[in-house]
């Protein structure tokens, strides 16, 4: 992509550890699997791999574990030409892994096993780190919001971007709507009011009671539909569906979506240009199994130009 943009993603980055299991058991029972194949994993680090992928200029702001979890997914996101000088290793806190378990028929079970881990130990300092880059754009991943300090630090230093660099929020909610403590909702609704632009779910947008703002850019993501664009009296400006996809794994297409999109912007696009953009890469995720599957930039504009988009 033609852009020289700086953006700093601050998020989750976990281990995915996947196994292909015979059956699921009963509590208290025994499967069996196959071997654990590990990738890298978190919201936060999906999205920016495919920032990363896309080419554009991007940094991550995280906390690692000193171990050897923590410098595997430290080298992996270099993989995906994502800078790593903001990501710490820390000695006294693990990394988060994520077991993921995947029956014949394709239903998965999820253990994220990232309480008390080192994501959750950001501190102030390492947020601003960003005052080395000069970010013009900031992701935030609402993975952060709920887990302390991490949660405190964000909103120390962030504030102090607001018309510096342009602030792009995706709530990532990993409650069900009924179970969402509140604290984590008002943490949420706090972000959502500082940030420029909103990348929220249908059933995120309502289970956090989000409202636009004036001024505020707020796309919602609305899976097999695609995605609109509402005004801030809640009206939608315009639709984009999704593209035509036989679905084979939609894990990290909403990451998708949201690392095009951001790329798009800050190439210059506009917001339905970068809707447009966003929906053909997520619809390209959904046909290949994992959540790292960003297709190539020319890859994306090729499919575009033949769909006339």
């Amino acid at each position: 992509m033609a852009s020289d943009k700086k953006v700093v993603v601050i998020g989750d980055i976990f281990a995915d550890m996947v196994t292909n299991v015979v059956a699921y058991p009963n509590c208290g029972d025994g499967t069996y699997g196959t071997p654990l194949k590990r990738n890298g994993g978190g919201c936060g680090g999906n999205i920016a791999a495919g920032m990363g992928v896309l080419g554009l200029d991007t940094y991550m702001i995280c906390r690692l574990g000193n171990d050897e979890v923590g410098h595997f997914l430290k080298d992996d996101m270099e993989k995906y030409n994502v800078k790593t000088d903001g990501i710490p290793l820390d000695d006294e806190y693990n990394s988060g892994i994520v077991v993921i378990t995947v029956t014949p028929d394709g239903e998965r079970t999820i253990w994220v096993l990232a309480n008390g881990s080192a994501y959750e130990q950001l501190k102030p300092e390492d947020v601003r780190f960003m005052e080395k880059i000069a970010p013009d754009a900031i992701f935030i991943s609402g993975v952060m919001l709920g887990v302390h300090p991490a949660e405190e630090s964000i909103f120390a230093e962030l504030p102090k971007w607001k018309g510096r660099a342009k602030i792009y929020f995706d709530p990532n909610l990993r409650y069900p709507p009924e179970a969402i403590p509140p604290a984590v909702k008002d943490s949420q609704q706090r972000m959502c009011a500082l940030s420029d632009v909103v990348l929220t779910g249908k059933g995120e947008m309502k289970a956090l009671d989000f409202h636009p703002l004036p001024g505020q850019t707020f796309v919602v993501k609305d899976g097999k539909n695609g995605s609109y664009l509402l005004d801030e009296n809640e009206n939608v400006l315009f639709t984009v569906p999704a593209t035509e996809r036989v679905t084979v794994d939609a894990t990290g297409a909403g990451d998708t979506y949201a690392s095009a999109f951001v790329c798009a912007e800050m190439e210059g696009k506009s917001i339905k240009e970068a809707m447009e953009f966003a929906t053909v890469a997520a619809g390209f995720a959904v046909t290949v199994p994992g959540a790292r599957c960003m297709p190539e930039y020319e890859t994306i504009v090729d499919y575009m130009n033949e769909k006339g988009i």
